[in-house]
């Protein structure tokens, strides 16, 4: 056992390099990092790929548009203003921001206050513009990251702040590298698509790799050095399978562990996962479905093609004890699953689940019979 402070934070030094490699070589400006949640997205963009950034000589800026659901441009503000610390001359932006007062949320800026609440839209993006144009002058290469951004698509509301975003990225892509982070593929896709916010369409996706052997063995390390117990490798993977590979989840374990001794991870694991089912609201969401988009989430939980193909609509069919369906009503039953967010498409023609607990829990409905 150890006295000092553990890091459990495992790095993924291989990924942030390779990331800020891509922006340094010129071959994009803007990246999209999707995971889905409690998938160790944000850790990554905070701990590893930020402070990276930052020995590289860039001044970074984090954004997440979840801190301020309600208004995501006070959650622009916000981040633009942490980042004023990086500066060495921040208490400048005193200045120029001094006309922006009501009374409300109240977030330093280099000794300054802003104040928030029962500001205009239009002061905002004002604020938002002042913000940014006195970090461009700092003169350094600036990193952006906008974390849950899908979320700017979910409310007509917030189409001024994809507008602001336009105007203040594409001018400076030559200064500005963005990377924008969701948790949520169908969100989005969904926000990529519109027509009327190209600087999301030229951002190119990849994917938060899952972890693998070598964070169990990083955990199970630190655990020693926390307890002086030892956990079995073999005993932490099929735990980390049992959680679907969910980061958040398996620390829920280990934490559990700690408090309640002993090496038993697979027992551990499964009181977890009996004290957080999700039964009851699995049970409701599945009610309310369509037996069509029922039927339809079945076959792309357990078919081997896409469901427009003959073999599955021939399974929707026997599943909804019918000689045959048409590619319509499939399509209808998926546009209607892409609208509540229960499934993405992954690549042409072809979907998953968003949730992959959910997914289990089907199975398990439909074997059952209930």
């Amino acid at each position: 056992m150890t006295s000092g402070r553990l890091d459990w934070h495992f790095p993924r030094t291989d990924l942030a390099e390779s990331i800020l490699d891509r922006f340094e070589i010129g071959a994009t400006t803007a990246l999209t990092l999707f995971a889905p949640r409690r998938m160790g997205k944000t850790e990554f963009v905070v701990q590893d790929l930020l402070p990276m950034a930052r020995e590289r000589g860039y001044l970074s800026i984090y954004v997440n548009f979840w801190d301020r659901k309600q208004d995501p441009a006070d959650s622009l503000i916000l981040g633009l203003t942490k980042a004023t610390s990086q500066l060495s001359t921040a208490s400048k932006i005193k200045q120029n921001l001094s006309r922006f007062k009501a009374g409300g949320i109240r977030t330093p800026i280099g000794g300054a206050n802003l104040q928030l609440q029962g500001l205009s839209t239009d002061s905002k993006l004002e604020a938002i513009q002042t913000l940014f144009d006195r970090l461009l002058t700092d003169g350094r290469k600036l990193l952006i990251a906008l974390d849950e951004v899908q979320h700017l698509g979910t409310n007509a509301a917030f189409e001024p702040i994809v507008y602001a975003l336009r105007g203040l990225l594409d001018p400076h892509r030559d200064q500005v590298h963005v990377l924008y982070t969701g948790s949520s593929r169908s969100g989005l896709q969904r926000l990529f698509r519109r027509r009327n916010a190209p600087l999301f369409s030229s951002s190119q996706q990849i994917d938060l790799p899952e972890f693998g052997t070598d964070y169990l063995a990083y955990m199970a390390k630190i655990f020693q050095q926390a307890t002086g117990r030892v956990l079995n490798l073999d005993a932490c993977k099929e735990a980390f399978r049992l959680v679907k590979r969910v980061p958040y989840d398996y620390r829920q374990i280990i934490d559990l562990l700690i408090l309640h001794g002993g090496e038993d991870i697979l027992a551990i694991t499964q009181a977890y996962l009996a004290d957080h089912s999700l039964e009851a609201i699995y049970q409701a969401e599945w009610q309310a479905l369509k037996p069509v988009d029922q039927a339809v989430l079945v076959w792309i939980i357990k078919g081997k093609s896409g469901p427009y193909t003959g073999e599955a609509r021939q399974f929707i069919a026997n599943q909804l004890g019918l000689d045959s369906v048409d590619t319509a009503t499939v399509q209808n039953a998926v546009n209607r699953l892409r609208g509540a967010s229960k499934i993405a498409p992954v690549s042409l023609g072809c979907y998953e689940l968003e949730d992959p607990y959910y997914a289990d829990w089907i199975l398990n409905e439909v074997q059952h019979g209930t």
